[in-house]
């Protein structure tokens, strides 16, 4: 399973999140299983109430980028009647949110099987926010703030609260933070390395960033200005060449946020970098030192060395330890395949 988030389903959360907060609930999840289920993913439900909510989500996002959000309700009837590419629209609107579901759901399979949990502090997080909602939106009434969330969002505060903490563990804790946590061999990782060393054909290099753009616009500076930039790049190559500390110059000189806290250091393969930083770094020795111009500005470069095993061997471990996480996570999905409740969903009468 590959977790590149679909992105109109992580932005919609995303958004209605920022629009309104959660509420804790005393429930248990037994306390749902009289709720309508449209779906299970193993021993997770999919209810009417979360795959209605996020189907709205997506229907609106779409209305939006169509350019009918605002047109008639027989209109985007219409809309989501016709096919595209041989597909009814709607049905492929109810498809794709299945399937958004389905990969959370199987998160939590696989949170529940490695007795992950969401840390206390979101769920603190979450507690605060159901106050501000309440006082924002009920002015202190919790009646009056549910009501507006089942208006605005047509659920309750419960079952918001359970929609955001299930998409908080799963996507923002267990998937970002877990696979960094699977026991890898020294020995698997030399072996990944030793197998294919042209994928680890990378170099170290330090460099000092010396901007021609400006910071608040982005725009290329004047010719004049980048000529004082020029000779300012010119000052510190030289200071450098004479021995004084490159990594006190990064700090004091640098305009590049990404590397100073690496005293200006990046470990990088072909095609990751602009072409004139790439070219020179290929090119250099060990001990080189330049000025290379692109289009962020001057370059103060110093070539450390070809990248070698040390080098890499932590960022070769995130790979391996993400591929394991990924195969239990297709096991998972293999194992626990969804199930659809057609029935169910048909009574939600979703584009009537």
């Amino acid at each position: 399973m590959k977790f590149k988030k679909i992105l109109g389903f992580a932005l919609c959360l995303s958004l209605a999140i920022g629009l309104c907060a959660c509420n804790k609930s005393e429930k248990s999840p037994a306390d749902y299983d009289s709720y309508g289920i449209v779906g299970t993913v193993g021993e997770e439900s999919i209810y009417a109430f979360e795959f209605k909510y996020y189907l709205d989500l997506a229907k609106t996002q779409r209305e939006e980028e169509e350019g009918i959000d605002g047109k008639s309700a027989s209109e985007k009837k219409k809309f989501w009647n016709s096919k595209d590419n041989g597909v009814v629209r709607k049905e492929a609107l109810i498809d794709e949110t299945f399937n958004n579901l389905a990969e959370l759901k199987s998160l939590l399979l696989g949170a529940k099987k490695d007795n992950y949990k969401l840390p206390q502090q979101d769920i603190d997080n979450i507690a605060e926010s159901i106050e501000r909602f309440i006082e924002d939106e009920g002015n202190g009434n919790k009646e009056k703030a549910e009501k507006v969330m089942k208006e605005r969002n047509g659920v309750t505060l419960n079952e918001y609260r359970r929609m955001y903490e299930e998409f908080a563990l799963a996507y923002f804790n267990y998937s970002t933070s877990f696979p960094y946590t699977i026991k890898v061999d020294e020995s698997d990782i030399k072996k990944e390395y030793e197998d294919n060393k042209d994928n680890y054909d990378k170099v170290v290099v330090k460099h000092i960033l010396i901007s021609t753009q400006d910071q608040a616009t982005g725009q290329s500076l004047s010719e004049e200005e980048i000529a004082q930039k020029r000779k300012l790049a010119e000052e510190i190559l030289n200071k450098a060449k004479s021995g004084e500390d490159f990594e006190a110059m990064v700090k004091e000189y640098s305009e590049d946020p990404g590397s100073i806290e690496q005293g200006g250091q990046y470990i990088f393969g072909r095609g990751q970098m602009v072409p004139e930083f790439e070219e020179w770094s290929y090119n250099a020795k060990e001990g080189d030192m330049d000025i290379v111009q692109t289009s962020y500005g001057f370059h103060i470069m110093n070539f450390i060395r070809k990248a070698n095993y040390e080098d890499q061997k932590n960022e070769i471990k995130s790979v391996l330890q993400k591929q394991i996480f990924e195969q239990t996570m297709e096991e998972i999905k293999q194992n626990y395949p969804l199930v659809r409740n057609e029935k169910e969903i048909e009574a939600l009468k979703l584009f009537d």
